[in-house]
């Protein structure tokens, strides 16, 4: 029931903030100014991009299924438009409760580990993650990423609920998540940690100057994550799959359960799809899976798990053409550049978070990477662009 529960979570809340920002709709309150909603409108067309394939998608039951997914990224940006900004308090409050649900996903699954290595340990070597309360892996190692950084912007702005104590407790959170990530392992979220800690280490020391700082931060990550990294039987396993992996492909061997593999075959196939059908608008959305599928039982039928590409840009590529990448790409990062938004630490961190998912994986069609992906981009531009109620509400 509690697992049930946590995997509806992210759905149950964006259908709240919907209803929420659909009262505020129907009855409006007054605001202390007028809101830039431009953002917010820009955000809706990744998810109206998707509409025309509709008149040319066979496949209708797949297509309304990945409209169902992805809607929040119109319903969301319309709702945020009429919601009252938060507060600061409240504000902290929401990604202190965020950090807080990373972690104790985090505690059970590493608990669980510490209970069953042998059976987990075996499965890094066949191409699987250890169970957790949420099943999109690759997700949910980008999920961690951030919530390491949210420990870190709450520590460094020492904001805190009751007591003081509680920034220590966002430290050895934050250290903990940093440890779990790396026996995770999973390549994307390792990939956009240590990619995360360079700006940061970057920003020490190009903007504040502060070398010492940065020195004494990059030895300690480095040190902590070496050790894990060294120690962890999860990371020398996925290393010598990964490394079995790609051997294999090279050498044409089979791509049954293998997960580089086979994702690389998704990649080309996302490719080959848009060729074959229409470089300028893809094959639409709903037909994208049936000629992946069949490409697969094809060319490649001893593969039993087949996969869609497992790109982003490729992903739309094949199923809307060069022009759906163009008009998604624009609209989903229209909202970073728009006034120099990309200076709030959180947005940009978030975006550049995404952007390295989007090379491994295809996030937004799933519910769990629609949800993670629209909230965290519209709470820093509701701070920037909405506007506060005149009343209390």
């Amino acid at each position: 029931m509690v697992l049930d529960f946590a995997r509806i979570l992210p759905s149950l809340s964006m259908v709240l903030l919907v209803l929420l920002g659909l009262s505020y709709w129907i009855k409006p309150i007054e605001l202390s100014e007028k809101v830039d909603s431009k953002p917010f409108l820009v955000l809706t067309i990744s998810f109206l991009i998707l509409l025309p394939s509709f008149f040319y998608s066979n496949n209708l039951s797949y297509l309304m299924e990945k409209w169902q997914i992805a809607i929040p990224y119109l319903l969301l940006p319309l709702s945020f438009i009429k919601i009252p900004r938060l507060s600061s308090r409240r504000l902290f409050l929401l990604y202190e409760f965020y950090f807080l649900g990373i972690l104790l996903i985090c505690l059970v699954a590493f608990g669980y580990y510490l209970l069953n290595q042998e059976i987990i340990n075996q499965l890094y070597l066949e191409s699987r993650v250890m169970p957790t309360l949420l099943s999109h892996h690759p997700t949910l190692s980008l999920m961690i990423v951030f919530a390491v950084y949210v420990a870190n912007w709450l520590y460094q702005k020492n904001l805190y609920y009751k007591l003081k104590s509680e920034r220590m407790f966002f430290l050895v959170g934050g250290i903990f998540l940093f440890i779990f990530l790396h026996v995770f392992s999973v390549r994307s979220g390792l990939l956009a940690m240590y990619l995360i800690i360079i700006v940061e280490l970057s920003k020490l020391i190009f903007q504040k100057r502060q070398f010492k700082t940065a020195f004494i931060s990059a030895v300690v990550l480095f040190v902590i994550g070496g050790i894990t990294l060294r120690v962890s039987p999860t990371v020398s396993n996925k290393i010598a799959n990964t490394t079995q992996d790609l051997n294999n492909y090279q050498n044409n061997g089979s791509a049954n359960n293998q997960s580089l593999g086979s994702r690389i075959i998704s990649y080309k196939n996302g490719i080959r799809i848009a060729k074959e059908s229409s470089l300028l608008w893809g094959c639409g959305l709903g037909d994208i899976s049936d000629l992946n599928d069949a490409i697969f039982k094809k060319d490649y039928p001893d593969v039993s798990k087949i996969i869609t590409p497992h790109n982003q840009f490729l992903y739309y590529l094949g199923a809307l053409g060069i022009i759906g990448v163009i008009v998604f790409t624009c609209s989903f990062y229209f909202p970073l550049f728009y006034k120099k938004a990309y200076f709030d630490p959180l947005l940009s961190t978030h975006l550049l978070i995404m952007s390295v998912g989007f090379q491994f994986e295809a996030p937004l069609q799933s519910q769990l990477g629609v949800a993670y992906s629209i909230i965290f981009i519209l709470l820093p531009l509701h701070q920037k662009f909405g506007s506060k109620a005149l009343k209390r509400v």
